[in-house]
């Protein structure tokens, strides 16, 4: 007797003015419509061939099609493919030599529950939210892109509910303490010249991406070590010039002394590669440690940058390409403090205020016409600040 889950097309079959084929696939069952006996025979051949062809299709052939694809076409740079196929089949694991057609919803289903139960290799701990919600996505893009190529009609993880809320941003230095990561990173490179040492506080100083930092060459410094030029990174955004601060142009100026243009200015014990990011990393956690200052790693101190860009009053559309965003939305989401963003918001209603008293009619009039151009957000702000401000003038 015939599987139900077995892949088939049944039909033709003479519906009034057109055809129709029945595909069964998976336990699922859909219709296609087709103007002629003819089309439809054609269509069933078709169906069929491609069905015959996936019976030995894995899913681990799946995850290296999808992965080099993406590779090929420029959409993910070749070292994002490699992790998402790494991710791929940690989520993957126990059906990775089942055929792509094989996987139901309900097995998406028991797959994401396990890897949620699944400790943490290293901490034992189990994985975190973000981490699973992240395999989740991965998993459902690819299938989704196996349905579009024809693999399969159903994507088995488009019903799949992602579970719990992932934290946003990551634990930050405070101003002091970031102060002293930079005086105690400063310090230790002026007794060990490791150049990785001024990696760490470009990281901070400028809200680099580590493989901004890590990748950069000698030609990049430009105009006396007062401009690193970025040509490409992990989006097209990344592609981006800026300024250095004054105080480590003479110290880049001595680390490129003798060196060719295309060297790297953190080169790694390998010839001709550059330090690896696991080693930033670790230079990163001692600095802290050294410092007395709470541990981050390297990309809590591009988020510090954001927060402290934010708060100086920088345009928001500035502080976003300077990370290399393509707008704000993601430095205010995944970098920026939202305290910093409300404190911002605040001192700019405050600075409205303060104009309009100075160059409208009556206090009240100047009011009337500040609130008429505010959102409920923004006019929530100014409310609370002038409450606060009447709180203080009220006499004891």
């Amino acid at each position: 007797m015939r599987r139900n889950d077995d892949a088939r097309v049944l039909g033709p079959y003479a519906e009034k003015d057109r055809w129709r084929l029945v595909i069964l696939e998976k336990g699922v069952r859909r219709s296609e419509y087709l103007a002629t006996e003819k089309e439809a025979q054609k269509r069933k051949v078709q169906l069929t061939k491609r069905m015959e062809s996936l019976q030995e299709y894995t899913v681990n052939s799946l995850i290296t099609a999808y992965t080099e694809e993406k590779e090929r076409l420029g959409t993910a740079l070749p070292l994002t493919c490699k992790s998402h196929a790494a991710s791929l089949r940690i989520m993957l694991a126990p059906i990775l030599e089942k055929t792509v057609i094989s996987v139901t919803p309900a097995a998406a289903e028991r797959l994401y529950a396990e890897l949620m139960g699944t400790p943490n290799a290293r901490t034992g701990r189990p994985v975190a939210i973000a981490t699973h919600r992240f395999y989740l996505a991965t998993a459902r893009h690819m299938f989704g892109w196996a349905v579009k190529k024809g693999f399969i009609s159903v994507n088995p993880f488009g019903a799949v509910t992602p579970v719990g809320k992932p934290k946003a941003g990551k634990k930050q230095l405070r101003i002091e303490e970031a102060r002293l990561f930079i005086e105690t990173a400063l310090q230790r490179y002026e007794k060990k010249r490791k150049p990785v040492l001024l990696a760490a506080v470009i990281a901070l100083t400028m809200g680099l991406r580590a493989s901004e930092i890590l990748k950069r060459q000698v030609r990049d410094l430009d105009d006396g070590c007062g401009i690193l030029w970025i040509d490409q990174g992990k989006t097209h955004n990344a592609r981006r010039h800026l300024r250095i601060p004054e105080f480590l142009r003479p110290l880049l100026q001595e680390l490129i002394k003798d060196k060719g243009p295309e060297s790297f200015l953190f080169p790694s014990e390998l010839p001709g590669q550059p330090t690896r990011r696991q080693t930033l990393w670790t230079t990163v956690q001692t600095i802290c440690t050294r410092a007395g200052v709470t541990r981050v790693c390297a990309h809590s101190l591009r988020g510090l940058y954001a927060t402290l860009a934010v708060e100086s009053g920088a345009l928001s559309e500035t502080v976003a390409a300077s990370l290399g965003h393509g707008s704000f939305s993601m430095t205010e989401k995944h970098y920026a403090q939202q305290s910093s963003i409300s404190n911002v918001k605040t001192a700019r209603v405050e600075s409205m205020l303060s104009s309009q008293r100075s160059t409208d009619g009556t206090p009240t009039d100047a009011m009337a016409k500040l609130l008429s151009t505010l959102g409920p957000e923004q006019r929530a702000q100014l409310m609370a600040l002038l409450h606060q401000k009447e709180e203080i003038a009220a006499p004891n």
